[in-house]
């Protein structure tokens, strides 16, 4: 990098101070450019327009203003430093004054003899040079994010931006790949999505050593599910980069057996300097350069990672998956979003207007008093619910609502603040409708690992099971592996009860409110509700009374041997 210089603005005064100023500013090792103006509002103004400034000077006896020089420099020269000189306090301390919003003030003692005014001077200016300095890189940051950016749209090799298995961006050629005919389309497929499930959970191993900092594979090969068209096997590597401000990961991703390097010819065509600092012949074109092989190399680090194939299992189940695959993908893609639902969810995310709400279960039962059990749910006003969902058709009321419990909450296990605790999370009729929420829970379940450990989703299922059942089935498997637990929300007692309790095989029920109070009018009725609560308690099926459901209804629950009722909010 050139060595920068500092422009330095020094506005005359009257009395005449600003000669020693100069020749103290010209004896400095650093280069300094001075240029020395009337304290005239015009030509200060002009001055201003200067972009490279670094210092502007201003004597107390020139007569301006300093909160209309502050302004100026608020919109032409907001990078430079305004330094007050006067004789008044012997301050030389960087202050950011009220009303100067995005200019730094600093007020300084000045005299010419001084030891501690010359000290504080060549403080200054060797901070406005380092400041200097610093928005320089800036800008050549800001070129080289341009650069990057348009190599990766004109390169023959499929590259993402991918954060939290969510897709930002993607080229062309990784459109092509996965058969996806537009970015907004892949951006409502999760990354994961595109790996065949059971190497996901590799796939998860595989970015959380970058996450920790302790990469121990550089690739991983695994079997790919592109949209359109057959699986296929693949390499693909992580890069850590920053796109739009965000830190996140380039994915790339090579076909085995295929070469994907882009053409020197067509490189020259695009107007790509060979002769440049990052030239094709100079530095590696994607992260599979230099490689003889994608694992030949010896080093721990540069060893990929591959997901051996069970061939007798695979023979035997991979119609099968296939087909299920492909219907997942495509109930995936036709239950796609509004375009600003999650707009939407990120923009109640980052005002945080709604928070997470833990309420803590009561014991009934004396023998249930070994750990503590939380029931899950969103602490939102009701001003606010309806402002945020008059934005959105009705079927997505529940949807959105519930994903953002699960962010929040996901957020919430990520930070490790509920080990020793069972949360309970009621997902809604809606949610286990839609195959898109359903897989996205699944993916990040998967994500948080053995920090998910202790979750029970209760699932709302007062209209039956069958239309949700191959949604539910997916998930059970997941809940399963990474020990959690599954209920039944809203639950009612009919000629379903015996079906949908020996197919979820829960942990817990909450009744439905609105069931139980229809089915209490008489004692025949009671008693009935009582045998049921007493039955589902032997086979280890814990009740949860309906919440805010009133004295004797908790007296009807506690004396038929229930577990647990829930109490108001406690966090």
């Amino acid at each position: 990098m050139n060595q920068q210089k500092l422009h330095c603005l020094v506005i005359r005064g009257q009395i005449g101070r600003y000669p020693a100023l100069v020749q103290t500013l010209s004896k400095y090792p650093e280069n300094i450019k001075i240029d020395l103006i009337d304290n005239d509002v015009v030509k200060v103004k002009k001055a201003l327009l200067n972009k490279k400034l670094s210092m502007v000077f201003l004597f107390k006896e020139s007569g301006l203003s300093l909160e209309g020089l502050a302004e100026l420099m608020r919109k032409n020269a907001s990078e430079a430093i305004l330094i007050s000189l006067n004789d008044e306090k012997p301050q030389s301390a960087l202050v950011s004054k009220a009303g100067y919003k995005g200019v730094q003030v600093c007020n300084l003692h000045y005299s010419p003899a001084g030891s501690t005014s010359n000290l504080a001077l060549k403080f200054l200016t060797q901070y406005a040079y380092l400041k200097s300095e610093f928005r320089s890189c800036k800008s050549l940051l800001r070129v080289s994010e341009q650069r990057c950016h348009w190599l990766v749209d004109s390169s023959s090799e499929a590259v993402a931006y991918i954060m939290d298995d969510m897709h930002l961006y993607a080229n062309e050629t990784y459109l092509n790949l996965f058969s996806h005919g537009s970015l907004h389309s892949l951006k409502l497929t999760a990354v994961s999505d595109l790996i065949l499930e059971d190497e996901r959970a590799v796939f998860f191993d595989f970015v959380r050593q970058y996450d920790e900092r302790n990469i121990k594979a550089s690739a991983l090969i695994v079997t790919l599910h592109p949209l359109k068209g057959k699986d296929f096997r693949a390499s693909i590597r992580l890069i850590p980069t920053v796109f739009c401000g965000t830190r996140c990961y380039q994915l790339w991703v090579r076909r085995l057996g295929s070469s994907n390097r882009l053409p020197l010819k067509k490189v020259k065509a695009l107007g790509v300097d060979d002769s440049a600092d990052m030239s094709i012949n100079e530095k590696p074109s994607s992260p599979w350069d230099g490689d003889s092989s994608v694992s030949s190399n010896t080093s721990k680090v540069t060893d990929p990672i591959i997901v051996k194939e069970n061939t007798a299992n695979r023979a035997k189940n991979r119609v099968q998956k296939d087909l299920n695959q492909r219907r997942i993908s495509k109930e995936v893609y036709k239950t796609k979003r509004p375009k600003h639902f999650n707009a939407l969810l990120k923009h109640v995310l980052e005002r945080r207007e709604v928070s997470l709400n833990l309420s803590q279960l009561e014991y009934l039962n004396k023998k249930n008093n070994s750990g503590r059990q939380y029931m899950v749910d969103l602490n939102v006003s009701e001003l606010e619910h309806k402002k945020i969902s008059s934005k959105l058709p009705k079927k997505y009321h529940d949807i959105f609502w519930d994903q953002l419990m699960l962010v929040l909450l996901f957020q919430r296990l990520r930070q490790g603040k509920s080990k020793n605790m069972e949360l309970l999370i009621p997902l809604t009729e809606s949610s286990l409708k839609d195959s898109m929420l359903v897989n996205w829970l699944k993916t990040g379940l998967l994500r948080l690992a053995n920090n998910a450990t202790g979750c029970t989703f209760l699932l709302s299922l007062a209209e039956g099971f069958a239309d949700k059942e191959k949604n539910i089935e997916n998930l059970k498997q997941v809940l399963e592996r990474l020990d959690c637990a599954i209920g039944v929300d809203n639950f009612e007692i009919d000629h379903h009860t015996k079906a949908l309790l020996s197919f979820i095989k829960p942990k817990y029920v909450r009744f439905s409110k609105k069931w139980v109070m229809n089915n209490i009018k008489n004692k025949q009725q009671v008693m009935k509700l009582a045998n049921a609560i007493k039955t589902l308690e032997k086979n280890n099926i814990k009740v949860i009374t309906p919440y805010n459901s009133g004295q004797q209804m908790k007296k009807l629950f506690d004396m038929s041997g229930a577990s647990f009722c829930q109490k108001q909010a406690v966090s």
